[in-house]
């Protein structure tokens, strides 16, 4: 695993391209140390290998040392659930919320910072977006959030992402359905946050195959928020203990080059990913169905002796089909739409 992760790269990249992203992220991590003064916990949840060694957690904390939160971060370790991987995932979260709840018995306000050993470093990490975080979470007139993502899934049904106002354009928010599941990489969960998602779990506690993003999906469809840029991401190439069949479509789709531009889109656009995707699959559908009828029309010429000029069909091409088998590829994997969200997530209505 930790050959294969290379700091979160694989190695589909060229060394030159992974060269550039390393040297960027360094630069990036170097002018990010923030303060984190604001956090009343911070945990890393990992889960070492059989045999007691750690490559993950090996990975992980040079690069949170270089982000200012190698001293603040406190490691929990979990063995894995192998009869029930979403299970082992579900309870490692709700372990560490129960103890941050502990810890901050009797105050009112608070901000708990939870991290993953799959987290890595986005190159759009910056001082001022992490400092825009800390200004958010600290103010008592931003209104109320239960968490804050500081990395999340972009790729999944039903999301939104809303400017909050110019004065917070590095703040905002997240619009999500029950099937909106954002990932658990790296989340900042407040007071009334907390105090919900436990609730929650009294209540229910874990139902097979309800992994904990679905729960936060489920309980805060308009009060989580994320930082913009991400910071932080889930790494491209650490294998995934829960959804393995998943891993293959990750090292694409989370390489830096893709869901920065993805991000922008979402931000920038404002439209919902049940839009840009079916949008998003149509353009890749057309280029490939007119680019392959011009390369075909190209070689037709070229073999009746025309002078033709194959390069822009086949470029064309080349990039618009492998595009629609990774996406069509990924809807074949995709979880399926929740069935029994509205039960309970009637039981978290009249909620403060």
């Amino acid at each position: 695993i930790a050959a294969a992760a290379s700091f979160g790269r694989p190695r589909l990249l060229p060394h030159a391209a992974r060269a550039c992203v390393a040297r960027h992220r360094a630069a990036a991590m170097e002018e990010a140390a923030a303060d984190w003064s604001f956090l009343d916990a911070a945990y890393l949840i990992t889960c070492p290998d059989d045999d007691g060694s750690n490559p993950r957690l090996d990975r992980v904390l040079p690069l949170l040392r270089q982000v200012g939160l190698g001293d603040l971060v406190e490691v929990r370790s979990f063995e894995r659930d192998d009869a029930d991987r979403i299970r082992g995932c579900y309870s490692s979260h709700i372990s560490v919320l129960q103890e941050a709840q502990r810890r901050v018995e009797g105050k009112r306000e608070c901000n708990i910072l939870v991290l993953e050993d799959n987290i890595d470093v986005s190159p759009r990490l910056s001082s001022d977006t992490l400092a825009a975080v800390r200004e958010y979470v600290t103010d008592p007139a931003a209104g109320p959030r239960d968490m804050v993502h500081l990395a999340y899934i972009m790729y999944v049904p039903g999301l939104r992402v809303e400017r909050t106002s110019d004065a917070r354009e590095r703040i905002v928010r997240l619009l999500c359905t029950p099937d909106s599941v954002l990932g658990t990489t790296a989340y900042l969960v407040t007071r009334s946050g907390l105090d919900a998602l436990l609730a929650e779990h009294a209540r229910h506690g874990y139902s097979h195959g309800d992994a904990i993003p679905n729960v936060m999906a489920r309980l805060f469809p308009e009060s989580r928020y994320a930082a913009s840029p991400m910071p932080f991401h889930r790494a491209a190439g650490i294998k995934s203990l829960v959804n393995a069949q998943l891993d293959n479509l990750r090292a694409i789709l989370f390489l830096p080059t893709f869901y920065t531009a993805w991000e922008r889109l979402l931000v920038g656009s404002g439209l919902s990913t049940n839009v840009l995707f079916p949008a998003l699959v149509g353009s890749f559908a057309v280029t490939a169905v007119a680019s392959t009828g011009s390369l075909v029309s190209a070689l037709l010429a070229e073999a009746r002796g025309e002078d033709v000029n194959l390069l822009l069909p086949a470029a064309s091409a080349l990039i618009a089909i492998p595009s629609l088998i990774v996406i069509f590829y990924g809807l074949a994997l995709a979880p399926k739409p929740q069935t029994a969200a509205a039960p309970r997530e009637s039981l978290s209505e009249g909620r403060p």
